[in-house]
């Protein structure tokens, strides 16, 4: 399992979605982030609609800003990647 790999203290979720883009970029469609929501409890967003990452926020191809803090686990296909 990839999880085993990449633990929270290793890692940060800023770098840990820089790493997926930097050594991961001609698989980025077997990627998702998995967000707490409110209202539907999680959702996932595909690697390849996210357009930027900073600091603070993701920011996706359709203008969505979403808070670092909301990313609660990263997937490859069914195994997780990174997870706080």
């Amino acid at each position: 399992m990839l999880y085993s790999t990449i633990k929270k203290t290793e890692m940060r979720i800023k770098d840990a979605i820089n790493k997926v883009f930097w050594t991961e970029s001609s698989s980025l469609d077997k990627f998702t982030l998995i967000l707490r929501d409110r209202k539907k409890g999680s959702i996932e967003v595909p690697f390849p609609d996210i357009s930027s990452v900073d600091n603070n926020y993701i920011y996706l191809k359709d203008d969505t800003i979403i808070p670092l803090h909301r990313v609660i686990e990263i997937r490859k296909g069914n195994e997780t990647w990174w997870r706080r």
